[in-house]
């Protein structure tokens, strides 16, 4: 599957989430607790071989993608999976090298709106944001042209400037100093 998705940070989260509402489908509440992993060569080449683990209503799925950005819009080949059991994931991949590198915390509100996803999220250390994602079948151009336009489309009806695109990934604004504490 290819997620096909933006991020933009909002400056009035509350007038935010009122426009989504009135145009969107409220899906549910949430809190996202997230473990960053890197394999065994994460020392050497930061950011590869890495995965994500994830705590989220009272599941826990492993994600890793490839990633490419093309103006403020991530479009990555996305590959996740539910675990039955997080302990045992842990010390299997700690048993083979892997590290843990940070952890993110986010809660919010999901809506859906013309096939999209859209959350409204407080991320520890780093603020409020709008996240908009599609998925697509296929990196087919037209395909990725389409989800392009319905998440635009959906970030003008929620009143968030362009201006507001944030391009970089939550990780790399960790990364960047404005870790959460």
């Amino acid at each position: 599957m290819i997620e096909v998705e933006l991020k933009a940070r909002l400056a009035d989260r509350e007038a935010a989430e009122k426009r989504v509402a009135s145009f969107a489908k409220y899906l549910r509440g949430f809190v996202k607790a997230d473990e960053y992993w890197h394999g065994p060569d994460w020392r050497f080449v930061r950011g590869t071989k890495g995965f994500r683990l994830r705590q989220d209503d009272g599941k826990t799925l492993v994600n890793f993608k490839h990633r490419r950005n093309e103006g403020g819009i991530e479009i990555n080949k996305e590959t996740e999976f539910a675990v039955s059991d997080a302990a045992a994931f842990v010390a299997f991949v700690s048993r083979i090298g892997c590290e843990r590198f940070y952890n993110k915390r986010k809660s919010g509100r999901a809506y859906e709106y013309d096939g999209a996803t859209i959350e409204l999220v407080t991320v520890e250390g780093l603020g409020d944001f709008i996240e908009i994602e599609k998925l697509a079948k296929t990196d087919n151009p037209e395909e990725i042209a389409v989800a392009r336009g319905i998440i635009r489309k959906i970030l003008d009806m929620s009143g968030v400037a362009d201006t507001e695109i944030e391009g970089r990934s939550y990780s790399e604004l960790m990364m960047a100093g404005q870790k959460p504490d």
